[in-house]
């Protein structure tokens, strides 16, 4: 099997054969390919992985992906990102928005405040997992994805 740009599918982690990027993986240009891409474009495409408060009982993981191209946009929303405007703390998040300047991609995980903290845990190395994969799609890889920070 190969992506759709033709190069052949890249291993992946077993713990990751039941996401939802693994298993749509082949409709999409390839991880190298959208990397190059966005360097092509000159892009700084990140990732920023937090925790925000969306309501008193209710947190949410939150990862958002800045200065995107199409291709990825397109693997973003396929997998339940959408745009949205950047968020600014871990109380405001990104709103709504009509035009692409300044937006990101979001992708948010919730949970009630008081779940177990095992439940939490697992939630954590999902996000993990999630944020490891997407660093491959980017130009700087792990290096472009940043903990605890907000997109500019």
């Amino acid at each position: 099997m190969t992506y759709r740009c033709g190069h052949a599918l890249q291993p992946l982690s077993s713990s990751f054969q039941h996401n939802e990027a693994y298993l749509i993986r082949v409709a999409f240009t390839c991880p190298h390919c959208v990397a190059e891409i966005s360097r092509r474009a000159a892009l700084d495409t990140r990732a920023y992985v937090n925790m925000q408060q969306i309501s008193p009982g209710m947190a949410a993981f939150v990862i958002e992906v800045s200065q995107t191209h199409d291709e990825l946009g397109k693997l973003l929303a396929a997998i339940g990102y959408a745009r949205r405007g950047k968020s600014l703390d871990e109380l405001t998040p990104g709103i709504e928005v009509l035009e692409e300047d300044g937006c990101v991609w979001r992708k948010e995980t919730w949970f009630a405040t008081n779940t177990a903290p095992h439940h939490v845990v697992a939630l954590i190395q999902h996000i993990k997992l999630e944020a490891t994969w997407l660093g491959s799609y980017l130009p700087r890889e792990m290096a472009a994805v940043q903990y605890f920070a907000f997109p500019d």
